[in-house]
Protein backbone atom coordinates (compact mmCIF):
# COMPACT_ATOMS: atom_id res chain seq x y z
CA UNK A 1 0.00 0.00 0.00
CA UNK A 2 1.45 3.11 -0.94
CA UNK A 3 1.91 6.45 1.44
CA UNK A 4 -0.85 9.11 1.00
CA UNK A 5 0.49 12.33 1.97
CA UNK A 6 -0.97 14.98 4.11
CA UNK A 7 -3.31 17.62 1.81
CA UNK A 8 -6.84 18.51 1.27
CA UNK A 9 -8.47 16.32 -1.37
CA UNK A 10 -12.16 16.01 -2.74
CA UNK A 11 -14.45 14.65 -0.01
CA UNK A 12 -15.19 11.10 -0.62
CA UNK A 13 -18.38 10.77 0.59
CA UNK A 14 -19.22 12.78 -3.06
CA UNK A 15 -20.77 16.28 -1.56
CA UNK A 16 -18.87 19.18 -3.16
CA UNK A 17 -15.72 20.59 -1.20
CA UNK A 18 -12.56 18.89 0.05
CA UNK A 19 -11.74 17.42 3.51
CA UNK A 20 -8.25 17.71 4.89
CA UNK A 21 -6.41 14.68 5.22
CA UNK A 22 -3.41 14.55 7.74
CA UNK A 23 -1.72 11.01 6.23
CA UNK A 24 -3.22 8.42 8.45
CA UNK A 25 -6.85 9.46 8.84
CA UNK A 26 -9.76 11.96 7.51
CA UNK A 27 -10.17 14.66 9.86
CA UNK A 28 -13.32 17.52 10.35
CA UNK A 29 -11.82 20.26 8.59
CA UNK A 30 -14.14 20.43 5.50
CA UNK A 31 -13.96 23.45 3.33
CA UNK A 32 -16.63 24.15 0.86
CA UNK A 33 -16.70 24.60 -2.81
CA UNK A 34 -16.46 28.58 -3.34
CA UNK A 35 -19.69 29.76 -5.08
CA UNK A 36 -19.18 30.65 -9.04
CA UNK A 37 -18.24 33.85 -10.00
CA UNK A 38 -21.00 36.24 -11.19
CA UNK A 39 -22.13 35.95 -14.90
CA UNK A 40 -21.09 38.10 -17.34
CA UNK A 41 -23.49 41.25 -17.85
CA UNK A 42 -23.75 41.37 -21.32
CA UNK A 43 -24.57 37.84 -23.36
CA UNK A 44 -21.80 36.79 -25.96
CA UNK A 45 -22.88 34.43 -28.60
CA UNK A 46 -20.00 31.96 -30.24
CA UNK A 47 -20.08 30.01 -33.33
CA UNK A 48 -17.70 27.75 -34.63
CA UNK A 49 -16.96 26.30 -37.76
CA UNK A 50 -14.90 23.17 -38.27
CA UNK A 51 -14.40 20.92 -41.10
CA UNK A 52 -14.47 17.25 -40.86
CA UNK A 53 -11.22 16.48 -42.21
CA UNK A 54 -9.53 13.29 -42.93
CA UNK A 55 -9.22 10.70 -40.84
CA UNK A 56 -5.71 10.21 -39.63
CA UNK A 57 -5.98 7.47 -37.24
CA UNK A 58 -7.56 5.36 -40.30
CA UNK A 59 -4.85 6.74 -42.42
CA UNK A 60 -2.10 5.73 -39.92
CA UNK A 61 -3.54 2.23 -40.13
CA UNK A 62 -3.52 1.85 -43.37
CA UNK A 63 0.11 3.11 -43.93
CA UNK A 64 1.10 0.63 -41.29
CA UNK A 65 -0.88 -2.48 -42.86
CA UNK A 66 0.70 -1.08 -46.35
CA UNK A 67 3.93 -1.22 -45.18
CA UNK A 68 4.05 2.55 -45.83
CA UNK A 69 2.91 2.39 -49.41
CA UNK A 70 -0.61 4.44 -48.56
CA UNK A 71 1.73 7.16 -47.36
CA UNK A 72 1.49 8.94 -50.26
CA UNK A 73 -2.14 9.08 -50.39
CA UNK A 74 -2.20 10.26 -46.71
CA UNK A 75 -0.34 12.71 -47.86
CA UNK A 76 -2.62 13.79 -50.58
CA UNK A 77 -5.74 13.80 -48.73
CA UNK A 78 -3.94 15.79 -46.11
CA UNK A 79 -2.98 18.45 -48.42
CA UNK A 80 -6.42 18.76 -50.25
CA UNK A 81 -8.88 18.20 -47.76
CA UNK A 82 -10.74 21.82 -47.54
CA UNK A 83 -11.28 20.87 -44.03
CA UNK A 84 -7.67 21.21 -42.18
CA UNK A 85 -8.91 24.39 -40.59
CA UNK A 86 -11.68 26.29 -37.82
CA UNK A 87 -13.26 29.60 -37.49
CA UNK A 88 -14.51 30.73 -34.24
CA UNK A 89 -17.11 33.82 -34.04
CA UNK A 90 -17.49 35.24 -30.94
CA UNK A 91 -20.36 38.63 -31.05
CA UNK A 92 -22.25 39.99 -28.56
CA UNK A 93 -19.22 41.98 -26.85
CA UNK A 94 -18.36 45.30 -27.10
CA UNK A 95 -16.06 44.94 -30.15
CA UNK A 96 -19.30 43.65 -32.33
CA UNK A 97 -18.50 40.22 -33.71
CA UNK A 98 -14.69 39.13 -33.50
CA UNK A 99 -13.74 35.89 -35.76
CA UNK A 100 -10.40 33.79 -35.78
CA UNK A 101 -9.74 31.50 -38.23
CA UNK A 102 -7.04 28.73 -37.38
CA UNK A 103 -5.51 26.42 -40.02
CA UNK A 104 -3.65 23.05 -39.27
CA UNK A 105 -2.48 22.19 -42.42
CA UNK A 106 1.30 23.63 -41.50
CA UNK A 107 0.55 21.03 -38.93
CA UNK A 108 -0.43 18.23 -40.16
CA UNK A 109 2.53 18.52 -43.53
CA UNK A 110 5.22 18.62 -41.09
CA UNK A 111 3.77 15.55 -39.19
CA UNK A 112 3.72 13.67 -42.21
CA UNK A 113 6.77 14.97 -43.62
CA UNK A 114 8.29 13.74 -40.52
CA UNK A 115 6.64 10.33 -40.86
CA UNK A 116 8.18 10.27 -44.42
CA UNK A 117 12.12 10.91 -42.60
CA UNK A 118 10.75 8.24 -40.16
CA UNK A 119 10.18 5.13 -42.60
CA UNK A 120 12.90 6.41 -44.96
CA UNK A 121 15.45 6.24 -41.70
CA UNK A 122 13.69 2.66 -40.44
CA UNK A 123 13.83 1.36 -44.95
CA UNK A 124 17.30 1.73 -44.48
CA UNK A 125 18.37 0.60 -40.76
CA UNK A 126 15.77 -1.92 -39.91
CA UNK A 127 17.58 -2.93 -37.04
CA UNK A 128 16.34 0.71 -35.21
CA UNK A 129 13.14 -1.67 -35.39
CA UNK A 130 15.06 -3.64 -32.32
CA UNK A 131 15.04 -0.35 -30.39
CA UNK A 132 12.29 1.66 -31.79
CA UNK A 133 9.54 -1.10 -30.30
CA UNK A 134 10.87 -1.37 -26.81
CA UNK A 135 10.87 1.81 -26.15
CA UNK A 136 7.18 2.17 -27.29
CA UNK A 137 6.31 -1.03 -24.99
CA UNK A 138 8.20 0.51 -22.15
CA UNK A 139 6.44 4.22 -22.53
CA UNK A 140 2.94 2.35 -22.95
CA UNK A 141 4.13 0.39 -19.33
CA UNK A 142 4.91 3.23 -17.54
CA UNK A 143 1.82 5.14 -18.78
CA UNK A 144 -0.33 2.10 -17.56
CA UNK A 145 1.53 1.71 -14.25
CA UNK A 146 0.65 5.36 -13.34
CA UNK A 147 -2.99 4.87 -14.03
CA UNK A 148 -2.92 2.20 -12.21
CA UNK A 149 -1.19 4.31 -9.57
CA UNK A 150 -3.32 7.07 -9.39
CA UNK A 151 -6.60 4.62 -9.62
CA UNK A 152 -5.24 2.81 -6.47
CA UNK A 153 -4.41 6.03 -4.59
CA UNK A 154 -8.50 6.99 -5.41
CA UNK A 155 -9.28 3.34 -3.95
CA UNK A 156 -7.40 3.61 -0.67
CA UNK A 157 -8.50 7.17 0.37
CA UNK A 158 -11.97 6.18 -0.52
CA UNK A 159 -11.31 3.51 1.83
CA UNK A 160 -9.90 5.29 4.70
CA UNK A 161 -12.78 7.61 4.86
CA UNK A 162 -14.97 4.90 5.25
CA UNK A 163 -12.81 3.50 8.10
CA UNK A 164 -12.43 6.88 10.17
CA UNK A 165 -16.66 7.41 9.24
CA UNK A 166 -17.21 4.05 11.11
CA UNK A 167 -14.45 4.45 14.07
CA UNK A 168 -15.75 8.20 14.62
CA UNK A 169 -19.54 6.95 14.83
CA UNK A 170 -18.47 4.66 17.45
CA UNK A 171 -16.59 6.73 19.39
CA UNK A 172 -19.52 9.61 19.22
CA UNK A 173 -21.74 6.58 20.67
CA UNK A 174 -19.69 5.00 23.21
CA UNK A 175 -19.23 8.85 24.62
CA UNK A 176 -23.10 9.05 24.35
CA UNK A 177 -23.68 5.99 25.97
CA UNK A 178 -20.95 6.47 29.05
CA UNK A 179 -23.02 9.45 30.05
CA UNK A 180 -25.84 7.23 30.00
CA UNK A 181 -27.60 9.24 26.74
CA UNK A 182 -29.63 6.20 24.82
CA UNK A 183 -28.83 7.30 21.93
CA UNK A 184 -25.43 5.60 22.71
CA UNK A 185 -27.38 2.58 22.13
CA UNK A 186 -29.54 3.12 19.88
CA UNK A 187 -27.51 5.09 17.80
CA UNK A 188 -29.40 7.52 15.22
CA UNK A 189 -32.26 4.88 14.74
CA UNK A 190 -33.97 3.67 18.17
CA UNK A 191 -37.16 2.10 18.32
CA UNK A 192 -40.22 4.34 18.38
CA UNK A 193 -41.86 2.50 21.43
CA UNK A 194 -39.00 3.29 23.40
CA UNK A 195 -39.22 7.32 24.23
CA UNK A 196 -35.64 7.65 23.45
CA UNK A 197 -34.61 10.91 22.30
CA UNK A 198 -33.01 10.72 18.78
CA UNK A 199 -29.20 12.59 18.59
CA UNK A 200 -27.17 13.68 15.35
CA UNK A 201 -23.78 13.78 15.10
CA UNK A 202 -24.00 17.35 15.17
CA UNK A 203 -25.45 17.57 18.82
CA UNK A 204 -29.03 17.96 17.21
CA UNK A 205 -31.90 16.34 19.00
CA UNK A 206 -34.79 15.39 17.47
CA UNK A 207 -38.31 15.43 19.52
CA UNK A 208 -39.50 11.75 20.68
CA UNK A 209 -41.41 9.94 18.57
CA UNK A 210 -44.69 8.64 19.90
CA UNK A 211 -45.61 5.35 19.51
Amino acid sequence: MCAVNAGWFPDPSGQPGQRYYDGQRWTQHFAPTPPPSAAPPTAVAVAVSSGGGANHALHLILTILSCGLWLPFWILFAIFSGSAGSSIAVGGGPGGVNVDTRSRTPLIVAGVVLGLIVLGILAENPWLLLVLVPMVGAGGFLFWRHKTAEARKAQELREQYRRDVLAARADYESKLYAEGDPAGIYGRYPPPNTGAPVTRFNGERLPTVEA
